[in-house]
């Protein structure tokens, strides 16, 4: 008796066709060899399941799992036994996992697919509750009167960390080049102003020191030398020094500000009230000396880097007191809700205000609206919104003239306390 399991798929169907040349006379050996032919096809589609590098599941109409081969046990953490049986959305999330028998009863009414034969991406969860990116393809059979569907699964987690990465990268080169290009402006225009200060009353010193020796050669000295020594020459060497001390305040504030992109950050929760509370009463001089009230309302607690981040409210706080109105006693007020995740702060005063048009340059670098009011560099809002940039988070302003402003600072809000 021939043994048909030890034939090849080929020599199956090569025997096959010799049986049906012959004509109806061999029913047993072609019932034999066409169940050896189905163990065949069997056997080489589990080898093909087992072996998938992708994840392969299939389930029938009511989303129960049928089939889950070793790279889905993998991938999820479930061995196979665990999860035939059960409904497919045990390896969703919610609100996937609400959802998905909706979907597919839709789809079997409707026949309105939104994945089926269409693929996307998708979230999936691990048996231990963590939750990964997917990419998923989902095909239909059809076996007599029942349908299957099998899913295509791949875990995407490092190509979305890629991604990310490539994104972050993004942005920081397109901070670096916005550095660079408000260097470059500010090295062809602000430093140039000194410069020609510099270049042009060195000439003066010049002539002045060439007309003094000649007088001297003379030997005559007169009022025209006692000029010279008494005016000329001081007054030059007084714009030369001011030219000097301009570069090197540029030159500093460019140092400040660059070492802001290289400085590592340390990201907390922050208890706002705290941190705000420490800065008012580290600032109760200039408070006092102003006469000025600060109030401090409700402030949400929210991620960052402690010391960057103060920094930002110092900054705020100062700018407030700086410029006051005369007409009246400072009021400042900062508060804070959480809106869509985002801690947004509000520092709040009733001071000289801010023209519209002037608004957009208040945070540029080394730009002061008021400069007969205050000392400074022109650099504390720069480096505020560069601090808040690596922070992903923003500032701005509202503001009207003679009645006040309001500097608004946005942060990722912190989890709530469990």
């Amino acid at each position: 008796m021939t043994n048909y399991s030890r034939m090849t798929r080929a020599d199956l169907i090569t025997r096959l066709q010799q049986l049906e040349s012959q004509g109806a006379g061999a029913p047993a050996a072609k019932e034999q060899m066409a169940e050896a032919a189905r163990r065949d096809s069997e056997e080489r589609l589990r080898a093909i399941l087992e072996t998938a590098v992708e994840a392969i599941i299939t389930i029938d109409e009511r989303g129960q799992i049928e089939s889950f081969n070793r790279a889905a046990e993998r991938m999820f953490g479930y061995s196979a036994a665990e999860v035939i049986g059960q409904n497919v959305s045990l390896l969703m999330p919610s609100p996937y996992r609400e959802e998905h028998d909706r979907y597919i009863q839709n789809y079997l009414s409707s026949g309105r697919a939104k994945i089926i034969g269409i693929g996307r991406e998708a979230v999936a969860r691990r048996k231990d509750g963590s939750v990964f990116p997917i990419d998923l393809a989902v095909s239909e059979v059809r076996l007599a009167n029942r349908r299957l569907f099998t899913g295509f699964i791949r875990d995407i987690t490092e190509r979305r960390r890629a991604q990310e990465n490539l994104s972050s990268l993004a942005q920081t080169l397109a901070e670096k080049n916005k550095e660079l290009e408000t260097i470059v402006y500010i090295a062809s225009h602000d430093l140039r102003s000194p410069l020609v200060n510099i270049q042009g009353f060195s000439r003066e010193l010049a002539q002045a020191c060439a007309a003094l020796e000649a007088r001297l050669k003379r030997g005559s000295p007169d009022a025209e030398i006692h000029r010279l020594l008494r005016e000329d020459i001081p007054e030059a060497l007084q714009y030369i020094q001011a030219g000097v001390t301009k570069i090197d305040a540029l030159l500093t504030g460019f140092l400040r500000y660059s070492r802001l992109g290289r400085a590592a950050l340390k990201i907390e929760r922050l208890k706002m009230s705290t941190l705000l509370e420490d800065i008012v009463r580290a600032m109760e001089f200039q408070i006092q000396q102003a006469g000025a009230t600060v109030t401090l309302g409700d402030l949400p607690d929210c991620m960052g880097d402690s010391t960057l981040i103060g920094q930002v409210f110092s900054n705020l706080l100062e700018n407030a007191l700086k410029y006051r109105s005369p007409k009246r006693a400072p009021k400042i007020r900062v508060e804070g809700t959480v809106e869509s995740g985002r801690a947004v702060y509000a520092v709040r005063d009733n001071g000289v205000g801010i023209a519209k048009e002037h608004q957009g340059k208040i945070f540029e670098i080394f730009h002061r609206l008021h400069p007969e009011a205050s000392e400074g560099e022109g650099l504390g809002l720069t480096i505020a919104q560069r601090i808040l940039e690596r922070h992903q988070g923003r500032i701005w302003v509202e503001s009207e003239p003679d009645r006040g402003s309001a500097f608004f600072v946005s942060l990722l809000a912190a989890p709530k306390a469990k």
